[in-house]
């Protein structure tokens, strides 16, 4: 049997992110092309819902892209920085988007009638048990489910850690779909799926920012053995801006899978 997913790594012990950790992420995705990547796939499997559940709706991204601003959207998401991201979208180019400070697990009680398409895009936990996930939004759809999970073979547990070899990030690289797809069964497997490529980019101040974050991520202490080897790698990946600082590449396959209710 496959081994466990792990969740999100910046979450904390609630499984919701710290605003710290919620802003260093929403501010790489802002720089990354994974809405405009996510939302041509959405767009090109699901066409243009008139109504969505978002679950675990982050920033906003993909939705955004997708999404006319005459669509009903209900974004669930219970990290504070992230629904007031949220919130600055509702009142300038969606205002029929209503978030809500709730993670899925509390959608039994919120009340909410059902939508024509339900999407997971942004959350990692419930890869390891999809079928509980999967029933609920299936509660709440009338046309379809959707699920936007990592495919890359490569690692998974944070965002940059595909940009580091093996030998520093030390995690398995079987792609997280394959295992999700392995929990659900034949019974359960998706209609229908997509794949995209995109690149999630951080920018540091510096390298030695840069550094940090990734021995942090790592859990490596300023002496450790790899401390010098992870250095010495980032050394030769990080890319100066122009507007001054440094970014940090890794190289990322999604895949969407959709199941047909309708």
């Amino acid at each position: 049997m496959a081994p466990p997913l792990p969740v999100a790594p910046q979450a904390g012990a609630s499984g919701v992110w710290p605003d710290h950790a919620a802003r260093f992420y929403a501010a790489a995705l802002d720089r990354s092309d994974y809405a405009a990547a996510a939302a041509a796939a959405l767009r090109g499997l699901l066409g243009i819902p008139a109504s969505l559940l978002d679950i675990g709706a982050g920033a906003g991204q993909p939705v955004a892209g997708w999404l006319p601003a005459t669509a009903h959207w209900t974004a669930l998401e219970p990290n504070r920085y992230l629904r007031a991201r949220l919130g600055r979208l509702a009142r300038t180019t969606h205002p029929r988007l209503r978030p809500l400070a709730a993670p899925w697990e509390a959608l039994p009680g919120l009340g909410l009638p059902r939508h024509g398409v339900a999407l997971a895009a942004n959350i990692a936990g419930p890869m390891a048990e999809p079928h509980p996930l999967l029933a609920l939004m299936r509660r709440y759809a009338s046309g379809a489910v959707a699920w936007i999970v990592p495919a890359q073979r490569g690692p998974r547990r944070w965002c940059l850690s595909g940009a580091l070899p093996a030998a520093l990030h030390g995690e398995d690289e079987q792609p997280a779909v394959a295992l999700v797809l392995e929990r659900l069964g034949a019974v359960a497997r998706p209609d229908r799926s997509a794949v995209f490529p995109w690149t999630f980019r951080a920018r540091f101040a510096d390298a030695g920012a840069a550094i940090a974050h990734c021995a942090a991520q790592l859990a490596l202490a300023p002496d450790a053995p790899c401390h010098a080897a992870l250095a010495a790698h980032l050394d030769t990946i990080l890319r100066p801006l122009p507007e001054g600082g440094v970014e940090l590449a890794a190289p990322k396959l999604s895949a969407l899978l959709a199941w047909d209710l309708a």
